[in-house]
């Protein structure tokens, strides 16, 4: 039955990226950036499960968690131009608000529904609130892990592969300074995420991107992240000071340890 609701709701996303009338090249790209990111985090869900206890009918409950998590992003970007959360335009909540408005998860029961709204109201934050009900706990976590690893994915690709300045909404329109915040560098030392609001750079953008594994679940997570070399792939592009090799060593030791 969960399938079926899954299936009844990837139907009802892909009309509703559709229904986008987008002029900008740049926005048009970002669409379906964010798209394909969905449907891999979707992918990398059923991926992770074989680390879990969750049987069938919860890994699809997973995946329409998946399936959602981003969906504030394309009228994000439509209507605003942007992948930057403030207080007014904030991706998650306006997920949430398309979410209900339109009944997407008239299928699901209540506490169904409830997986799926708290999965996507966590699957970005800093740090999970001790508070959680453990029922909601693997849920969290492992599209966390999901969105996280895609994250690291997309970033590796662009910044390997594209002339910087290309997509500055994926560059979340920040300077191209050589400047390294001191917050950002000492949060990787410390092996902590690093927090966005300390990110005033590019650079610093990398690096925030990179302590994304300081905040993972499962082992299957880094396996992946270690195998695919994104944080070498984006270490590449940084500039070689002696601040971001030790950041980079402290990463890579932190990641070999989880193996």
């Amino acid at each position: 039955m969960k399938q079926e609701a899954y299936n009844n709701i990837e139907t009802w996303f892909n009309n509703y990226i559709a229904g986008f009338e987008i002029e900008i090249e740049e926005i048009k790209l970002n669409i379906n950036l964010k798209r394909n990111h969905t449907f891999r985090v979707v992918e990398l869900i059923k991926e992770l499960s074989q680390e879990t206890d969750m049987d069938e009918k919860d890994v699809s409950l997973a995946q329409i968690s998946a399936l959602l998590h981003d969906l504030g992003r394309f009228e994000q970007l439509a209507n605003y131009g942007t992948f930057s959360d403030t207080e007014e335009i904030n991706h998650i909540q306006l997920g949430i608000s398309t979410i209900t408005e339109n009944n997407i998860l008239s299928e699901l029961t209540e506490e169904e529904s409830n997986i799926v709204i708290e999965s996507i109201k966590y699957h970005n934050e800093l740090q999970l609130p001790k508070t959680i009900d453990s029922q909601l706990l693997p849920f969290i976590k492992i599209l966390r892990d999901a969105d996280k690893i895609d994250i690291l994915y997309i970033v590796a690709d662009y910044y390997s592969n594209n002339k910087q300045g290309n997509n500055k909404r994926l560059e979340m329109d920040l300077s191209d300074k050589p400047e390294i915040s001191k917050k950002v560098y000492q949060s990787i030392i410390g092996e902590k995420l690093v927090n966005f609001k300390d990110v005033l750079t590019i650079n610093d953008l990398k690096l925030y991107q990179m302590s994304l594994i300081f905040n993972l679940n499962f082992k299957k997570s880094y396996k992946i992240i270690s195998e695919k070399t994104y944080l070498k792939q984006i270490f590449e592009t940084l500039p070689k000071k002696d601040l971001v090799i030790d950041m980079y060593r402290q990463m890579k030791i932190h990641l070999e340890n989880q193996l």
